[in-house]
């Protein structure tokens, strides 16, 4: 009986001018403006570190930046491959790097630099990061170079990357999807 009152009273809400119907509504996922945005982990990373004994954890709210609306989408999109990341990193920490400063930056960047490559594997399983698949690649591209028609047609198709190149470079899509990797509150247990 109570549970059908609260109801009704949810029901009454949504009827009056206290509660906007758009409070119910699903937002379909994130859309970002084009330009910088930052992008925050949630929920924040409590990780455990630093081995046998004491058990020892860090909890850590950070942000990434950024640099266009596409990547921030990419981003959005991979945050459970980028969540992993950085756990793995984080629980690899020692006592040392968490006492100074700059072992906390030294973490930062590295952090940095593993999601960057863990979205660049994702995005380019074929290509020069691609692991197994590379070798096969350079076999296949050694095939393709046999004969004066197939290194034409190789040519043909390297001037046009080149000029995908330049036209992502001009729309600012050059450099690594996250610009950087921020900390908003770092909490070290030990």
């Amino acid at each position: 009986m109570k549970l059908v009152r609260k109801l009704g009273l949810v029901a009454a809400l949504v009827g009056s001018s206290f509660l906007p119907m758009t409070a119910f509504a699903s937002s379909g996922g994130e859309t970002f403006k084009e330009g910088v945005n930052y992008i925050a982990i949630k929920p924040p990373l409590v990780v455990n570190y630093g081995g046998p004994g004491r058990v020892k954890y860090i909890k850590a709210e950070m942000s990434l930046r950024t640099e266009d609306a596409h990547a921030a989408a990419e981003v959005s999109h991979h945050m459970p491959l980028i969540r992993d990341t950085l756990i793995m990193l984080i629980s690899s920490v020692t006592d040392e790097q968490m006492a100074s400063g700059e072992g906390k930056e030294k973490m930062r960047l590295e952090a940095l630099a593993k999601v960057n490559e863990a979205l660049e594997k994702v995005n380019n399983p074929g290509g020069e990061h691609g692991g197994e698949h590379a070798a096969a690649d350079e076999h296949a591209k050694a095939d393709k170079a046999k004969g004066d028609k197939k290194k034409d047609e190789k040519a043909k198709k390297e001037e046009k990357s080149e000029h995908a190149d330049e036209k992502d470079k001009k729309a600012g899509h050059e450099g690594p999807p996250v610009s950087d990797l921020l900390f908003d509150n770092l909490v070290v247990q030990k």
